[in-house]
């Protein structure tokens, strides 16, 4: 029994803590461990990527706290790109090095959903360039002391994150004030509480992620990107879809109204830019090492009655096209509702990656239920914007626009 308590607090989940300056990250972090600390006027503030690391015991677990500097923290708003780069890869090599237990939990620090660029510049930094979406993202809402129910914050303004595209697994709304003599039982029951929470917040959503080695160069290399690419306003290139649905013949089905060819084309998703490569099945008897494309999220057609080899189908397609690294959606054929296609992939696929995989539904195309139908792409369409990577801001060619606008979703 004691040889399996020391397994337990050996293994050291980290907790990436990031958001502009001032969000109240230090502050969190002293909520969390109970105690002063991370200093408030923390060092890690000023200097893209520097950070702090903090080791705190909740539930006989070890967390350790990465207290971060996002994009918007360099001097006058300007990021020093050669100390940036030099701090990215400490970060970088200390959570995927040969002591670390892979990345556990993103945390993002606000104080409000006001619409500033670096709010969802750093959202798309962490969760997207560096964690590839494969880690749990939670938001903190800070400095709602002064609320009437700080819980109702959240029910008023947290579908502002959404429509920014902003998706997150869990939330807490708390305060971080400190303790001292003289404050109110209202505030000091506040304070408690949203330690509590905060602790709370990490036991429940941490997770398990052991990065590879890929991990660090496609990380470092996407990262690199914005933060060189941070002070334009230019059109971002648009993200690669790779999609997969060996049921069809040459042509690839998003929706009814999106059909391509082979080669690649480019399509407007939900206002967004996308370009489409639709490939073979991969045979999973194959061992074959030849390089393939590398997309932004990946897409996968089964047939709901597909039943035969489809888990070895859908890994080797995983394999082939890095989807222990991009995100995946998995579209079940012949279902009518995005809970179904859960369970089935469930079920069937029986996914065991160390990253999240989404999946929805499509209905059967006999089928004569045209609302229904809208309702299938309105869920891909809003599935593609939450799981797909983000590319760094470059202009578009001119071709590439010129397609996109005859390719309209």
């Amino acid at each position: 029994q004691a040889s399996t308590s020391t397994q337990i607090r050996s293994l050291e989940r980290n907790v990436v803590i990031f958001g502009d300056s001032g969000s109240g990250k230090s502050s969190v972090i002293n909520a969390i461990a109970q105690r002063q600390l991370a200093k408030t006027s923390s060092s890690a503030t000023g200097c893209t990527f520097a950070y702090e690391r903090h080791r705190v015991e909740i539930s006989g677990q070890t967390f350790v706290l990465f207290d971060t500097a996002g994009l918007n923290e360099g001097t006058a708003g300007t990021v020093p790109a050669a100390k940036a780069e030099e701090n990215l890869k400490s970060l970088l090599n200390e959570l995927m090095g040969p002591k670390s237990d892979g990345i556990g939990l993103l945390v993002y620090c606000v104080r409000s959903t006001r619409a500033r660029r670096a709010l969802i510049r750093n959202y798309n930094l962490f969760y997207s360039a560096i964690c590839r979406k494969k880690v749990p993202i939670v938001v903190v809402v800070t400095g709602l002391e002064n609320e009437p129910d700080m819980e109702s914050w959240w029910d008023a303004n947290g579908k502002e994150f959404k429509s920014r595209g902003m998706h997150f697994e869990d939330h807490a709304c708390v305060t971080t004030l400190r303790k001292h003599s003289g404050i109110s039982d209202v505030f000091t029951r506040r304070i408690e509480e949203s330690s509590e929470t905060l602790r709370n917040l990490l036991v429940k959503n941490c997770s398990d992620w052991a990065v590879d080695d890929s991990w660090f160069k496609q990380s470092f290399t996407a990262v690199r990107n914005l933060i060189s690419d941070s002070g334009n306003s230019e059109r971002s290139l648009p993200s690669t879809l790779i999609i997969c649905d060996p049921s069809r013949g040459e042509e690839v089905e998003i929706a009814p109204c999106i059909r391509g060819i082979l080669k690649p084309y480019f399509v407007r998703i939900g206002g967004d830019t996308y370009q489409v490569h639709r490939v073979p099945a991969p045979d999973f008897s194959s061992s074959s090492a030849e390089k393939r494309l590398e997309g932004d999220l990946l897409i996968y057609y089964v047939r709901a009655d597909e039943l035969s080899a489809a888990r070895q189908k859908f890994h080797a397609f995983c394999t082939a096209y890095r989807g222990n690294v991009v995100p995946v959606v998995v579209v079940v054929k012949g279902l009518d509702d995005r809970q179904a296609a859960n369970q089935w992939v469930e079920k069937y696929i029986m996914y065991d990656g160390a990253g999240r995989l989404f999946s929805t539904f499509a209905p059967a195309e006999e089928l004569g239920d045209d609302s229904l139908k809208q309702q299938a792409e309105q869920e891909l369409q809003d599935l593609i914007r939450q799981a797909c990577l983000i590319r760094s801001e470059r202009k578009i060619r001119g071709k590439s626009k010129r397609l996109a606008r005859r390719n309209r979703f």
